[in-house]
């Protein structure tokens, strides 16, 4: 099946050992104990040579005036901080922060990947990092979401909109998005196997990383047809295995962001 627009990246980023990846934070844009801890554990990371982020990071994300929010301004004043101290951060916008632009990279020092990207890895190799809401290819209504988001008039209103306009349109697209879950089947909404091949496939990269499922996995690529290849999803923060480090030889493993910062 095709894959649809910005399924599959193109740019390549050189990840060196130690890199760590996570995804799925769903952050509250008004703030919460657990958008505090987020930054807490920011500034607790020291000597980490990379951070990377597979999307949602925030649990909506509806216009740049956003920035102003109690539960936004942190988090981007952590990351910014994270920058300065020599980390390099790498965010891959997800379905919940789609909206995130260029003004990302001005206001934190990082880099924004709007459709993911290939990680060149220590040692030789490559995998490809993205969200992975678009390897979801069954489900046709979602596309059809997903692809307003990415229409530039859409994006427009977003830079100039004000923020009470902006969420309101915000909240009915996401009421309408889940209204319409209970009524698909699992199946519909599941990473499809034939995608991962075909991402790897155009992107000439191995080992696929995403987030987007929550549920952290390490296994074979479905019905692949030479010899086996790995496929990974990384566990949303605060589920199991929420943590990819990146090692020797670029060897992938997933942990738990737990084991590398303070409570």
């Amino acid at each position: 099946s095709r894959l649809p627009a910005g399924a599959c990246p193109s740019s390549r980023v050189a990840l060196p050992v130690g890199t760590l990846v996570i995804t799925d934070l769903h952050l509250a844009p008004f703030g919460d104990e657990r958008t505090s801890r987020f930054v807490r554990l920011c500034d607790q990371l020291e000597g980490v040579p990379a951070l990377v982020c597979l999307g949602d990071l925030f649990d909506m994300w509806v216009c740049r005036r956003q920035v102003r929010l109690a539960g936004s301004a942190p988090v981007l004043d952590a990351l910014e901080r994270l920058v300065r101290r020599g980390t390099e951060v790498h965010l891959v916008p997800g379905n919940r922060d789609a909206l995130l632009g260029a003004w990302f990279e001005r206001r934190t020092g990082g880099n924004l990947h709007r459709d993911g990207f290939v990680g060149e890895l220590p040692g030789g190799g490559a995998s490809v990092f993205v969200h992975g809401d678009a390897l979801c290819t069954l489900d046709k209504s979602y596309l059809r979401l997903r692809s307003l988001w990415r229409f530039w008039p859409v994006r427009l209103i977003s830079w100039l909109a004000p923020l009470w306009f902006a969420r309101r349109v915000g909240s009915r697209l996401r009421g309408f998005s889940e209204a319409t879950k209970p009524t698909k089947l699992p199946e519909e909404k599941a990473i499809q196997g034939d995608a991962i091949r075909r991402v790897m496939h155009e992107a000439g990269a191995s080992v696929p990383v995403c987030g987007h499922a929550h549920d952290a996995r390490d296994e074979p690529v479905p019905r692949a047809a030479a010899e086996p290849q790995r496929w990974i999803v990384v566990g949303a923060w605060g589920w199991d295995r929420d943590l990819l480090q990146i090692g020797k030889a670029g060897r992938l493993d997933l942990d738990s962001w737990a084991n590398i910062s303070a409570p």
